[in-house]
């Protein structure tokens, strides 16, 4: 799963292997590495602010994550199967 940030900046990229990069749009290059998913992460998604980024994956659980920071914000649980 991809998801550009609103402002078009950051680029973020989910995989196969449950790791978050963020990348910067103008350079190419990576920005950071947001790990602690277990299994795939099948979706990304910017807050309209662009500070918060969620993900979701096979183990039915949301992560928010802090943007600037890296750092999980919160974990959002009470879903059965793949949050697409």
């Amino acid at each position: 799963s991809v998801a550009f940030s609103p402002d078009g900046r950051i680029l973020a990229s989910g995989g196969e292997d449950g790791k978050i990069r963020l990348w910067d749009v103008a350079t190419g290059k990576p920005r950071t590495t947001l790990t602690g998913r277990a299994g795939i992460v099948w979706s990304v998604a910017f807050s309209p602010d662009g500070r918060i980024l969620a993900s979701g994956g096979e183990d039915g659980k949301i992560r928010l994550w802090d943007v600037a920071t890296g750092k999980p914000r919160t974990t959002l649980t009470g879903r059965a199967g793949i949050v697409w």
